[in-house]
């Protein structure tokens, strides 16, 4: 097993860096117009770091997902805003259709999205149904050359700066997951609504999805059931994407704490003289190391599918999202007060970060099913009769 990255790899995310800091950095602003974020897309575009996993026959650059989620965890380290679009462009709902979606789909969805005209959001989560992801109730019924959709979405990012949204939906009547498919639902289709969004900690808008008679043209069905497995097989990639994420921040946080440790003095001596910051500095580097094995392991196994084991996936995932809190936990530690201001950018990374533990199943539901590959047999949570 080979822990040093190639020179291509080296190459590549020196130059995502680089690029990131220099021309992109710049157009990044606090609070993003839709147009400002859209001329942003297109520059990431223009420079090759969208669509960074999709195929090269519609318009993405191919890279394993190994060297996707590394330029992603760079650019994330310059600017969240940089990781997000190099995220969703990649491994999100676009990644799916890059899947499992026709040639047309393909040419019309992933195609546009590599080249920053578009975006598109996923929708699962519905108010009864988060962890317990199949028992969401929002259904598709194909009328003709119509698919007609009823049923609410909550917790979506990217809506407002976003045209589509890939939605997750029951097809068939049984009950079971067995009937769930996915509808790529353009945001101006008549009987879609969403909500104003809701902040969250990190100050992202999330928004309610509302689908009243929804019609779609069928030429959008991504899938018409029986394709949950399926889908969330894809959706472990977009899940690797989101640790890169989380590493990224905790690295930023980390870097910052470690400068800020070599210049600020108490005592008449710098704070990294005393031992207690020195164990905590050594203590965050463990465990961002940690984070990275684990998630480029995930990542590396792929292989030429691109598609990740999911317990590798739920073992990264379980480790980054705790140890991406305490590094940035610490490193706000570190800078004592200034650290607990939004005057520095600490207060915001450990934000980020704090929400991995929930979103893309929370750490609770991921060691279930790390313990259920354990035991090899199916661990239920439902409630038996």
């Amino acid at each position: 097993m080979d822990f040093q990255f190639t020179e291509r790899q080296q190459e590549l995310v020196a130059a995502a860096r680089e690029v990131g800091e220099k021309k992109l950095l710049p157009r990044v602003e606090e609070t993003m117009s839709v147009e400002k974020l859209a001329h942003l897309r297109g520059l990431m575009a223009e420079q090759g770091l969208l669509g960074l996993n999709l195929p090269e026959a519609y318009g993405g650059l191919g890279l394993p997902l190994l060297d996707t989620l590394l330029v992603t965890q760079a650019l994330q380290i310059v600017a969240p805003i940089l990781g997000g679009i190099a995220h969703r462009s990649s491994t999100g709902a676009v990644g799916a259709i890059a899947e499992y979606g026709t040639d047309d789909q393909r040419e019309r969805f992933v195609r546009p999205s590599c080249a920053g005209e578009i975006g598109i959001s996923i929708g699962i989560t519905e108010p009864e149904a988060g962890s317990a992801a199949t028992a969401m109730t929002t259904r598709a019924v194909v009328e003709g050359d119509e698919v007609v959709l009823n049923g609410r979405k909550q917790f979506v990012s990217f809506v407002n700066y976003n045209q589509y949204t890939l939605v997750y939906c029951r097809f068939g009547t049984t009950g079971r997951g067995a009937d769930i498919g996915a509808v790529i639902v353009p945001h101006d289709a008549p009987g879609f609504s969403h909500s104003s969004g809701t902040l969250n900690m990190a100050d992202e808008l999330l928004f309610e999805l509302y689908f009243d008679d929804c019609r779609v043209p069928v030429e959008n069905v991504l899938i018409d059931g029986g394709a949950f497995g399926k889908l969330i097989s894809v959706y472990n990639a977009e899940r690797l994407g989101s640790i890169a994420r989380m590493i990224g921040s905790a690295e930023a946080a980390f870097d910052y704490a470690l400068g800020y440790s070599k210049q600020r003095k108490q005592f008449n001596r710098e704070i990294s003289d005393f031992q207690g910051i020195q164990w905590m500095l050594a203590d965050m580097r463990v465990k961002l190391d940690a984070a990275k094995m684990l998630c480029y392991r995930a990542a590396g196994n792929a292989g030429a599918t691109g598609l990740p084991n999911p317990t590798e996936t739920s073992i990264a995932k379980v480790f980054t999202a705790k140890a991406a809190k305490e590094i940035c936990d610490d490193a706000i530690q570190i800078l004592g007060a200034n650290g607990y201001t939004k005057e520095y950018p600490l207060a915001h990374r450990y934000a980020e970060v704090r929400g991995g533990s929930i979103y893309g199943g929370s750490m609770q539901i991921h060691k279930n099913m790390i313990a259920a590959a354990l035991l090899e047999r199916r661990i239920s949570q439902w409630k038996r009769d």
